[in-house]
């Protein structure tokens, strides 16, 4: 039930502060419905005799008016929080998770009663079965209870009544705990999805061509720092599985700085470098006799530099930073650390004019 409570909570603050001449509400209720397979991406899945999972989600979300420019540049979005479901029918070793995430979904193309929307998401799932030897859970899609979920789709929406629309579309999830417990190899599901949205007011003619925009080319120096723990595996078949799986835990931690230039109302670019401390880099597993032990691979102990370039997606006050980075000066040693990595964030600012310098032009 907390779950449901969360999702409550949410949905209060989803509620626009209305003016007491008002009586209008930009507030949706979405009921939706999934039925797809897993897509193929490890040997266990691979293995199954059925790959089919239903899906059953509820949605609170507010619609926007196109009276700021973000909205407009963006197809006068929705956006909201809500439950999700997914059963997996004959494959009962997933568990029974239950997702709380948030949704954001926006017109890509219009016509008189029909939309073509794009939507994206993200949250958090809780109560899967994670792999586990001693309850012969041997799913290694999964390491942890607790995983992040990532929505990405498309869809096709038709107002059927004043208060009413139909969505028909095809959806793309991810299940992931980010390697932070493992093994994880993460689970991908595809299907089909059938929306049916209850608005609480006929839907008002959104704004479309009453803000114009002109932006400065800006910049700005950001520092980020950060910091966690990991679980590491140990790779061999030479001790017990249970020993195999359950590795070492090591810190890791570190600080960034980068770089961002505006090139539209959109979209910004940046380069940026940060110094990290990865325990797994300074230590490594081994075996002896059946037991696991770590061992130090440098004297004193190394950090790594790393370099990235960086793409950040403005959306009002909200940004998604994506951010590919490569390893500098990494020795060779017998840590699994790829030269490689890439980080998807975030990140909310209190004012956008703190990045974006725009100005409001009305006709």
């Amino acid at each position: 039930m907390k779950h449901f409570y969360l999702l409550f909570f949410c949905t209060f603050f989803l509620v626009p502060a209305q003016k007491k001449d008002s009586v209008t509400s930009d507030l949706a209720f979405s009921l939706q419905g999934q039925y797809g397979k897993l897509i193929p991406t490890n040997i266990y899945i691979k293995g199954l005799e059925s790959r089919y999972f239903a899906g059953f989600s509820f949605e609170v979300t507010k619609q926007t008016d196109g009276d700021k420019m973000w909205q407009q540049k963006f197809g006068n979005p929705s956006y909201g929080a809500g439950v999700y479901m997914p059963d997996f029918l004959e494959n009962k070793e997933f568990g029974h998770p239950v997702v709380v995430y948030g949704v954001f979904r926006g017109a890509i193309k219009k016509w008189k009663k029909v939309e073509w929307q794009y939507e994206w998401g993200g949250g958090f799932a809780f109560n899967w079965k994670p792999f586990s030897v001693a309850d012969n859970y041997l799913n290694p899609s999964l390491g942890s209870s607790t995983s992040i979920y990532i929505n990405v789709g498309t869809r096709l929406q038709y107002q059927i009544g004043k208060h009413f629309d139909l969505a028909l579309g095809a959806n793309f999830n991810h299940f992931s705990n980010g390697a932070l417990k493992m093994p994880n190899k993460g689970l991908n599901v595809f299907s089909p999805k059938l929306s049916l949205t209850y608005n609480l007011d006929e839907r008002n003619p959104a704004k479309t061509d009453s803000v114009h925009s002109r932006y400065d080319k800006y910049g700005t120096w950001e520092i980020a720092a950060f910091g966690g723990v990991k679980n590491v595996m140990y790779k061999g078949y030479d001790v017990d599985l249970a020993k195999r799986y359950e590795g070492f835990y090591f810190p890791a931690y570190g600080v960034e700085t980068v770089y961002h230039r505006q090139i539209s109302f959109k979209s910004a670019f940046g380069l940026g470098i940060g110094i990290h401390y990865d325990g797994e880099y300074n230590y490594s597993i081994h075996a002896e006799n059946g037991e696991l032990y770590k061992k130090k691979n440098f004297k004193n102990e190394k950090l790594l530099l790393n370099i990235f370039p960086s793409y950040r997606l403005m959306i009002g006050d909200f940004s998604v930073n994506v951010q590919p980075g490569f390893y500098l000066f990494k020795q060779k040693n017998e840590s699994d650390i790829p030269w490689f990595l890439s980080k998807t964030w975030f990140p909310v600012s209190v004012e956008q004019k703190t990045f974006c310098k725009c100005r409001n032009k009305s006709l």
